[in-house]
């Protein structure tokens, strides 16, 4: 959606049939609400869905949490190393004694 300014929040009534389909679609589409209710209305509105600056937040929203996974799997990588080294460590100091 074209941004003028900040987005605006808004609150309507759904009865519980209409809420429950349009949960239903967001984890069918894999979205949230939000953005369920945007696209609907955008289609409805004829105004485009997909503009550039909507797409290119969704892009650096998927970085970020590309980057936090690399850094989580780094973290335990780096772990495993070290429990790796001590259990080296342990199977050598045991072999070394089952030698003498």
């Amino acid at each position: 959606m074209s941004k003028i300014g900040k987005d605006k929040t808004i609150s309507i009534r759904l009865s519980q049939a209409m809420l429950e389909a349009l949960d239903a679609r967001a984890v069918l589409d894999g979205k949230d609400r939000t953005q369920v209710i945007r696209e609907a209305i955008a289609h409805y509105l004829e105004l485009p869905e997909d503009l550039v600056e909507d797409r290119v937040n969704l892009l650096e929203q998927g970085i970020e949490q590309l980057r936090e996974q690399v850094q989580l799997t780094e973290e335990r990588t780096d772990l495993l190393e070290m429990q790796l080294n001590e259990l080296n460590q342990v199977v050598t100091l045991f072999i070394g004694r089952q030698k003498k």
